[in-house]
């Protein structure tokens, strides 16, 4: 499958541009383990002070390359996918370092995600929040992703996306508090000052901050979750999903 990560140094900051451009930057395998690997390299490079994460071709991400999904056929496998999903996120969460997310056009499922788990959200007034799966694939998201996103949207407008499928405008994301700012022609001039002050602040309080916010989302991943995955994964509506999206169709869930 096509995608990779484009990585780029400018001195102590770091960008990451999730590309897969003819596919809105869904994310696939090959994707998400390079996206793991650099941010572990990123972790042990004290010199690197700022992460800016950023899509190609205009959008920010999708989720998970649907084309993966067709492989999960049995609930334990939906276990294993949940758990390597949340091993790539534990990548960026352990960062102790600023991310700053600059969101254009789509920014969905895991995309969304990513976002949430950024420390800083920028974005242009065609970019789009929300995670539609409960009417794309049914599927379901991880407790410490719901827990992210509760945290960053609030409880209500989180229940919103999730359980309408509705996408989010920019204005509505930034009412909620999930974005810092909306820019259109100044967004680079915006990007480049809030770096800017991020590089000015004492490293020792930034590393103190990401490692509290560490300990506080690692509650939300001992949540038992095996049994919901199971339950979903290994269900006729997920396949039916995986299915439908494929073929272009509106799926026939029937809650079994």
């Amino acid at each position: 499958m096509n995608g990779e990560i484009i990585v780029e140094r400018n001195g102590p900051v770091v960008t990451l541009t999730l590309s897969n451009p003819s596919r809105r930057n869904s994310l696939t395998f090959a994707m998400y383990d390079q996206f793991e690997r650099q941010c572990k390299v990123i972790a042990e490079d004290p010199a690197v002070r700022v992460l800016v994460l950023r899509g190609a071709g205009g959008n920010f991400a999708g989720g998970t390359d649907i084309r993966h999904f067709t492989a999960l056929t049995s609930g334990e496998q939906g276990v294993e996918y949940e758990a390597y999903i949340r091993r790539v996120q534990t990548a960026l969460l352990d960062l102790r370092i600023p991310v700053v997310a600059v969101v254009e056009g789509v920014c969905v499922g895991g995309g969304l995600v990513f976002a949430a788990l950024s420390d800083l959200v920028y974005c242009t007034p065609d970019a789009r929040f929300g995670s539609p799966i409960a009417h794309t694939l049914g599927n379901t998201l991880s407790a410490a992703s719901l827990a992210r996103l509760h945290a960053c949207f609030g409880r209500r407008r989180t229940s919103q996306m999730l359980l309408t499928g509705e996408l989010l405008t920019a204005q509505q994301a930034l009412d909620a508090g999930f974005v810092t700012a909306v820019e259109d022609s100044q967004l680079e001039a915006r990007v480049g000052e809030c770096i800017s002050a991020i590089l000015r602040t004492a490293p020792l309080s930034i590393r103190s901050f990401k490692e509290l916010e560490r300990r506080i989302d690692h509650g939300h991943s001992m949540v038992p979750t095996e049994d919901v995955y199971v339950s979903v994964y290994g269900s006729a509506d997920f396949r039916e999903g995986v299915e439908s999206f494929l073929e272009k169709r509106k799926a026939n869930f029937k809650g079994a």
